[in-house]
């Protein structure tokens, strides 16, 4: 049975994110919570034909597209509303020597994701890639189309429309910079620290 839980932030909102702005956002991450909960009651009940699954169309081969539509629609706005705070937050010397040694410098860095936040229809994410323990600034055009299946994020970003066009309209970019004044980079250091222990076990 299907038991996933939304994990709530603690805000009602934030210095550049509206509280209907997040309303509405948090409707469409429970949306994905519940049809997640919903494709693998499904999955489980025993009345699908697993005998009729086909690539050009069947019941099944839908279910397993939208599993991981939904399902990494859930994990990524979980991810999301995470790594955000209003409260002051400075990059930790790890993190910050982790970027530099990556991308050459913090500001380089910053100038790669934003962009790679304007080229994206759906996610940009800062993630570690468990092949080769690298840093990488990654586009996901959907919930389930882009990125490295060895990727653990550390820092996402949501640019679908939803996430930012009551507050911004179409300026985009006026929206990341103000997402890049919210991270949590404390909730970004955990992760490295976690990711950093997954590739040295991925790698043994």
């Amino acid at each position: 049975m299907g038991n996933y839980s939304a994990k709530l932030p603690s805000y009602k909102s934030l210095k550049g994110i509206s509280e209907r702005m997040l309303a509405e956002h948090l409707k469409l991450y429970n949306g994905y919570i519940n049809k997640s909960n919903e494709i693998v009651d499904k999955l489980g009940s025993g009345t699908v034909d697993l005998s009729k699954s086909a690539a050009t169309y069947s019941e099944f081969r839908a279910l397993k597209l939208e599993q991981t539509f939904n399902g990494n629609g859930m994990y990524l706005h979980q991810y999301y509303f995470e790594n955000l705070t209003e409260a002051t937050s400075h990059i930790p010397d790890t993190v910050g020597a982790e970027i530099t040694k990556n991308f050459g410098g913090f500001d380089k860095w910053k100038e790669e994701f934003v962009a790679t936040g304007m080229a994206g229809r759906g996610w940009t994410v800062l993630g570690l890639n468990l092949e080769d323990g690298k840093l990488y600034n990654l586009l996901y055009d959907a919930h389930n189309i882009g990125g490295f299946v060895s990727l653990v994020p550390l820092l996402v970003l949501d640019v679908f429309e939803h996430a930012y066009f009551i507050d911004y309209g179409t300026n985009r970019k006026e929206y990341i910079n103000a997402y890049l004044g919210l991270i949590n980079w404390n909730v970004v250091e955990k992760r490295l620290e976690k990711a950093k222990k997954m590739h040295k076990v991925w790698t043994e």
